[in-house]
C-alpha cells in the first residue's frame, strides 16, 4: 500500500475520532454540571481505576495496551479540565 493511501486511512480514522471526542466531551460537560449541582468532586479515583482496568482488559492488541492506557489517562485529564470549567 502506498503512503498516500495510508495517510487517507489515518485522515478518515481521525475524522471518526473527532466525532467521538466531541460526543465524549459533551457528555463530560453534562457530568460536570451534575457534579456541580450535587456538590460532588470532579475527580473520582475509583471510577478512573475501574475504567482503565476495564478498557485494558478489552483491548485486543495487547502490544498497544500501554499506549491505550496513556491515551485514556490523557483523555480523562482533558475531560476533568473541561468539567472544572463548567
Amino acid at each position: 500500500m502506498k503512503l498516500d493511501e495510508l495517510r487517507l486511512q489515518i485522515n478518515r480514522i481521525d475524522e471518526d475520532m473527532l466525532k467521538l471526542f466531541e460526543k465524549r466531551m459533551h457528555v463530560a460537560k453534562q457530568i460536570g454540571e451534575y457534579k456541580k449541582e450535587q456538590q460532588l468532586p470532579v475527580f473520582d479515583e475509583e471510577r478512573e481505576k475501574t475504567l482503565l482496568k476495564m478498557m485494558k482488559d478489552k483491548i485486543e492488541d495487547k502490544d498497544l495496551s500501554a499506549y491505550y492506557e496513556s491515551f485514556l489517562i490523557y483523555l480523562m485529564s482533558l475531560s476533568k479540565d473541561y468539567q472544572h470549567e463548567v
